[in-house]
């Protein structure tokens, strides 16, 4: 049986019983989580309405799914688009150290669209749900640590759209076979480049839409007997060995069934890249707890693992100087900055700081910053994500360590955490239609899809 075959298999076969009670509780944070990011990334990123202006003039009125930030109905695919794309756009939503990879944006909401258009029950989205998460966070394992990116391939762009031909050939009960024809075409359409960081372009915030836009064309067309390439993973010329220059195919299907990748997924407190966020959480309680002087410190030095520094320390010079909100999350010297000015980082902090113009200790604070590799972090990354900080403070040396982030399965969020994370990113939505889908959240295995979203419904 082959990578396709056993993922189809699987996606027949999984039901709600299936699932321990910490991954359905976790599903839940999960689903809340991006369902905020959705709505997030539309309120408070410029590229927001553009792309949702874009997408209705695509869309042409069709109905059948629900756009979370504005309300309005689109068909499925291009609804998904548009939260999907929302959800990345903030670079706050969850993620998989182990896969570099941030699949919920497709995951849910292409389960929250197929989930619309079929009528699903919670335990049904739930389940899909998972579905989702084990496919595409195991693939981007199969794709190896980092080697997709070095070829200029994003994982968040690619490997989704895989498993959201399974969400969607389950929640439109399609045949196992009809599901391997789908993902046979996925991978003819799975992409995502990397070239966005040379001018922070907006391509990549799409990535998750333009992959569950694909999934519904793909299990469209496999409904319909179209036939997809065979062998579409392990081929000779298929996906781990396009997009990959080390492949782990083993990893794709290893556990499967047995243990769950989706606790593996981290619900990201902060607004910034993932590699930041020692940065953040180390240097946010420590001044928490000893409010220093920022003018007491004379130097700063960030050690990260090697894929770290060059997303958010290289070029030194941007780093220190971010120009644009993309900038700024990808900038480890303003995570110092931030951290050590405001002790905190939500969505407001960090966008307040961008629009009232970051003062002159803040400069300065980016100024002395410096960011370095370091082999002891590399040994152990990805399965952690450490991170070391050291300040100069009155010519004395404070080192800060760690090894696991808030948000992982060791240092998990509550359900109320991530409500207020919600409510923070949708400051334009009445506060009791929000506490109304927190409620449903809660409830979700006893509840329908249609009593999630339709508070958010105009």
């Amino acid at each position: 049986m082959d990578i396709a075959q056993t993922y189809a298999k699987y996606t027949k076969e999984l039901t709600y019983d299936d699932l321990p009670d910490d991954v359905v509780d976790h599903v839940k944070k999960l689903i809340l989580d991006i369902m905020g990011n959705d709505i997030g990334g539309y309120e408070w990123m410029e590229s927001g309405p553009s792309i949702l202006d874009g997408i209705r003039t695509i869309n042409r009125n069709a109905k059948g799914a629900t756009v979370l930030a504005t309300g309005e109905q689109m068909a499925p695919e291009w609804a998904s688009f548009a939260n999907a794309s929302m959800a990345h756009s903030l670079d706050y939503d969850n993620h998989h150290a182990k896969g570099v990879i941030h699949a919920g944006g497709s995951v849910v909401n292409c389960a929250l669209a197929a989930g619309e258009e079929n009528n699903l029950t919670g335990k049904e989205l739930i389940t899909s749900v998972v579905i989702g998460y084990e496919i595409a966070c195991r693939l981007a394992m199969a794709l190896g640590p980092h080697s997709s990116h070095e070829m200029g391939f994003h994982p968040t762009g690619t490997c989704a759209t895989f498993s959201g031909s399974a969400i969607i050939g389950r929640a439109r009960k399609m045949s196992e076979e009809q599901i391997v024809n789908a993902m046979g075409l996925n991978g003819s359409q799975a992409a995502g480049s990397m070239q966005y960081v040379v001018n922070g372009a907006w391509n990549k915030r799409t990535h998750p839409g333009i992959n569950t836009h694909s999934s519904f064309i793909a299990a469209t067309l496999a409904q319909s007997g179209f036939i997809g390439a065979a062998e579409v993973f392990e081929g000779k010329q298929g996906f781990l060995q396009g997009y990959a220059l080390r492949p782990i195919p083993e990893n794709a299907t290893k556990t499967l069934g047995k243990s769950y990748e989706t606790l593996e997924n981290a619900i990201k407190p902060f607004p910034l890249c993932r590699y930041n966020h020692q940065t953040l959480d180390l240097v946010i309680d420590y001044q928490k707890e000893h409010n220093i002087d920022t003018k007491r410190i004379s130097k700063i030095v960030i050690d990260m693992p090697t894929y770290g520094v060059q997303l958010c320390g290289s070029p030194i010079e941007l780093k220190r100087n971010p120009k644009s909100p993309v900038d700024a999350q990808f900038s480890g010297c303003f995570a110092a900055a931030l951290a050590l000015t405001e002790k905190r980082a939500d969505m407001q902090t960090f966008t307040a700081v961008l629009e009232k113009g970051m003062t002159d200790e803040f400069r300065r604070l980016l100024s002395i910053t410096d960011i370095q590799q370091a082999d002891d972090l590399d040994a152990i990354h990805p399965e952690f994500w450490p991170g070391r900080i050291t300040m100069t403070i009155d010519n004395e040396d404070v080192e800060l360590y760690g090894k696991h982030m808030r948000g992982e399965k060791e240092r998990p969020m509550s359900i109320e955490e991530v409500q207020d994370k919600f409510r923070d990113l949708s400051p334009n939505h009445d506060s009791k239609k929000l506490d109304e889908v927190f409620s449903v959240i809660n409830d979700l295995e006893n509840a329908s899809i249609d009593d999630l979203l339709s508070p958010l419904r105009k």
